[in-house]
């Protein structure tokens, strides 16, 4: 494997009825060829900047899993927000609205809770605090000879979800359309100089040879692994060279998986606080969801009266799958 780039994919917010989905991307440039322990040791190379697990009044970036990285307390959001932000700032420069950060193909938000997303960011931390994150990672890289070369987040409203179900007739096939999406952007990119792509694996998918060849006309594609827990794939042809781990539990083996599952975890609960600021001004005292089934059918009951002659078409609020 001949790749300079090693990039990580990861999604939140797949389950629930309520809200986006949310996919993240996040590629870093090595000054030599990715190595299969490299995506581990980034944890070790960068830890005078972020850490997998924090100890008691660790200042580091906390670069894991959106789960464990996230909970609902002024801590977790600290954490979120700051990790989100500074990998995010480094790439594409820093940005006071989530909308800077939007990849390229980003569908439409044309629901009108979306336009009460936050025009100010950070929201949480200070601008100091970001500020000393960023420049903590951007040390931390640059000792390494590493580049941040894109980050980036892609929201998929429940219209635009609805309107793919409907296509492809599955919340898998529709999961998949967005992971290639970024796949191929990263190929698009920085195929010439070779992509090492680790994505976390949902659902129960273990194949993706046929998928990769159709969504990649005109290139080869190889499996090199196929297995319960970890498949492997060599896309290759005039865009370039792609490689590509569909893993489980990707976040606990990739920091840049890692990275992309705080990005995505972030996008998605800044949009649903954006939700529920609407609807709560629509209806006062109407208790706030983070949109997962149970809770988002309590919501639905609590929130009838500000459903009423409602100025979106139904299917911009509830997912159909």
């Amino acid at each position: 494997m001949q790749a300079r780039i090693l990039a990580g994919i990861d999604e939140a917010g797949l389950g629930p009825m309520l809200g986006p989905l949310a996919l993240g991307v996040c590629a870093l440039r090595l000054d030599q060829p990715v190595e299969e322990s490299t995506s581990r040791e980034l944890w070790t190379w960068l830890d005078e900047a972020v850490c997998f697990r924090p100890e008691r009044g660790d200042s580091r970036l906390v670069v894991a899993d959106s789960k464990a990285v996230f909970q609902r307390s002024p801590l977790g959001w600290q954490r979120l927000e700051s990790t989100a932000l500074a990998f995010l700032g480094l790439a594409q420069g820093p940005a006071d609205d989530l909308r800077s950060y939007l990849v390229a193909d980003q569908g439409p938000l044309a629901a009108p809770w979306y336009q009460a997303l936050p025009t100010s960011l950070p929201i949480v931390v200070t601008g100091q605090t970001l500020q000393d994150h960023r420049a903590r990672l951007e040390r931390a890289l640059a000792a390494r000879r590493i580049e941040a070369v894109w980050s980036g987040v892609r929201l998929l409203s429940a219209q635009e979800l609805n309107r793919s179900f409907q296509r492809t007739g599955s919340k898998a096939a529709t999961a998949w359309q967005a992971i290639v999406g970024l796949l191929a952007e990263l190929m698009q990119r920085f195929g010439s100089q070779g992509v090492y792509a680790i994505v976390d694996r949902q659902g129960g998918r273990k194949l993706y040879g046929d998928l990769l060849a159709r969504d990649f006309p005109g290139h080869g594609v190889r499996a090199e692994r196929e297995g319960a827990e970890r498949s492997d794939y060599w896309v290759y042809g005039p865009q370039g060279d792609l490689w590509v781990s569909f893993r489980v539990g990707a976040e606990n083996e990739s920091l840049p998986t890692a990275a992309a599952s705080c990005f995505a975890k972030y996008a998605r609960e800044v949009s649903m606080e954006a939700f529920n600021r609407y609807f709560a001004g629509r209806l006062s005292g109407l208790k706030p969801t983070a949109g997962y089934v149970t809770d988002g059918r309590r919501w639905m009951a609590d929130a009838g009266p500000a459903l009423v002659d409602a100025p979106w078409a139904s299917g911009d609020l509830v997912r159909e799958r």
